[in-house]
C-alpha cells in the first residue's frame, strides 16, 4: 500500500478545489492511504471526505500565520519522506511557494500540482453529517425563511481581495431591495454577526461555511464575492442557484466563477458577474432578477470580464520575482500561455522582466535546469518572428 502525502493548508475555497486532486489520487491509485495536511484553520472542509484516510492538522493561530506555518510543514513533510514516511507527495498550495503552476486561476492552478490528467468530476467534495444537516433545518425554521417568495443568501466577506463587499455594503444592498420588491428574505453570509432589527434580514453568523452549502437547498438565489462561500455553494454538498457575482474589476478573471466554469466545459448561463458595482446596481440587478428572470437579468447586467494580466503580473512581481525565483516564473509564464497564448502582454513580461535574469537564480548551474531555460529563452525570443 502506497502512502501519499496532499500538503493544501489554506484557504477554505483552495481546499474545496483540492478536494477534486484528492478523488483523484484515490481514483488513480485505489488502494493508497492518503494523508491530508491541512490548517486548522480550513479542516472543516475535509472532515468527513471519503477520499481522505488520515488528516495531519497543522496548527494555525491566525491567516497572518500561514506563510510561516506552510514553510514549517513543507520542511518536516520533505524530511518525513526522505525518511520513507511518505511514498510520494503533493504541494498543491499554491501561496507562498508553488508559484510556477499558477496561470492567474486557482482552481487549474491547485490541479496542476498533479502533474497529470483530471479525469474525475470537476466538484468539490464536502461532506455533511446528519447534525449539520439538523441544524440548518432549525436554521430555517427559527427565522422562517421557507415562509418567503424570494430566499437570498448573500456572501459577504472575502479574504483574498478579490471582491469588496463586507457586511456593511450586503446590508445596504438589502434593505434596497426590499424597498422595491416584497416576500424576499436575505441570509447575510458572514463569519460576522450582522446586527438588523429586519426580520427578512437574517444574521447568518450562526452558519458555519460547512453549513452554507446546504443552506443552499433551501434558498432561490445565491449572490457572492467569489469567495469560499461560493465555492461552498457549489460543491457535493450544495445546489446550484441562479448565482451574481460581486468582483473586483482590477482582478480581471482571477475570482471569475464563469471564467472558471468555461475552461472546465461547465454551462455559465446562471451566472451574472458584476465588477466595481455600486450598492445601488447590485440591488437593480437582484430585482430585475426576481421580478423578469435570471435570463433577462443576465443579459441586461452580466459582464464579460477581459482577460488581463496586471494582477497576474502583481503576484508573480511580489512572489517570485522579489525573491530570485526567476525559474519559477518562467515556468509560471509557460503554463498561463499554454492556457491563453503567447500574448503580447506574457512575451513583453517575459522578456523585460525574466529571460535576462534566469541566470541570477541558484538553480540555473543544474544541468536540467539549463536546458529548461535555453528552451524558454529560444521560445520567447522567437515569439511574433
Amino acid at each position: 500500500m502506497s502512502r501519499i502525502l496532499l500538503g493544501q493548508l489554506g484557504s477554505n475555497g483552495d481546499c474545496l478545489y483540492a478536494t477534486i486532486l484528492a478523488r483523484q489520487i484515490k481514483h488513480d491509485n485505489p488502494d493508497c492511504h492518503l494523508t491530508w495536511a491541512i490548517s486548522s484553520l480550513c479542516r472543516p472542509m475535509i472532515e468527513q471526505n471519503p477520499d481522505v484516510d488520515e488528516i495531519w492538522e497543522v496548527s494555525v493561530d491566525s491567516w497572518n500565520d500561514q506563510k510561516f506555518m506552510w514553510e514549517v510543514f513543507e520542511r518536516e513533510a520533505m524530511q518525513r519522506m526522505a525518511r520513507h514516511h511518505f511514498d510520494r507527495v503533493y504541494l498543491s498550495q499554491i501561496w507562498p511557494n508553488n508559484f510556477e503552476n499558477f496561470d492567474g486561476t486557482i482552481r487549474p492552478s491547485v490541479l496542476r500540482s498533479y502533474g497529470a490528467p483530471i479525469t474525475v468530476p470537476i466538484e468539490c467534495v464536502l461532506m455533511l453529517t446528519e447534525q449539520e444537516v439538523s441544524r440548518v433545518e432549525a436554521f430555517v425554521k427559527r427565522h422562517n425563511i421557507g415562509g418567503y417568495r424570494h430566499r437570498i443568501i448573500f456572501e459577504c466577506s472575502s479574504k483574498s481581495g478579490q471582491s469588496y463587499v463586507t457586511p456593511k455594503f450586503a446590508l445596504a444592498v438589502a434593505q434596497a431591495v426590499l424597498e422595491k420588491q416584497n416576500d424576499v428574505c436575505f441570509v447575510l453570509s458572514s463569519h460576522l454577526p450582522i446586527k438588523t432589527n429586519r426580520p427578512e434580514i437574517v444574521d447568518g453568523s450562526a452558519i458555519s461555511l460547512r453549513e452554507s452549502a446546504e443552506l443552499t437547498k433551501h434558498c432561490s438565489l445565491f449572490v457572492g464575492c467569489g469567495s469560499g462561500g461560493t465555492t461552498a455553494a457549489i460543491s457535493s454538498a450544495g445546489q446550484q442557484l441562479p448565482m451574481i457575482q460581486i468582483l473586483k474589476g482590477d482582478k480581471s478573471v482571477y475570482a471569475s466563477f464563469a471564467h472558471d466554469f468555461e475552461y472546465w466545459g461547465l454551462p455559465t448561463d446562471h451566472i451574472i458577474e458584476l465588477t466595481d458595482a455600486s450598492e445601488e446596481r447590485v440591488a437593480h440587478c437582484i430585482v430585475k432578477s426576481l421580478q423578469s428572470g435570471h435570463s433577462e437579468a443576465r443579459a441586461v447586467y452580466h459582464e464579460d470580464i477581459p482577460i488581463e494580466f496586471f494582477f497576474y503580473f502583481e503576484l508573480i512581481e511580489r512572489h517570485l520575482l522579489k525573491r530570485g525565483h526567476y525559474i519559477n516564473a518562467a515556468r509560471s509564464l509557460k503554463v498561463t500561455a499554454e492556457r491563453y497564448g503567447w500574448r503580447p502582454e506574457l512575451i513583453h513580461f517575459a522578456r523585460r522582466n525574466v529571460c535576462s535574469f534566469l541566470k541570477l537564480d541558484p538553480r540555473h548551474g543544474l544541468p536540467y535546469v539549463q536546458q529548461e531555460v535555453q528552451e524558454f529563452t529560444d521560445q520567447i525570443w522567437h515569439q511574433g518572428q
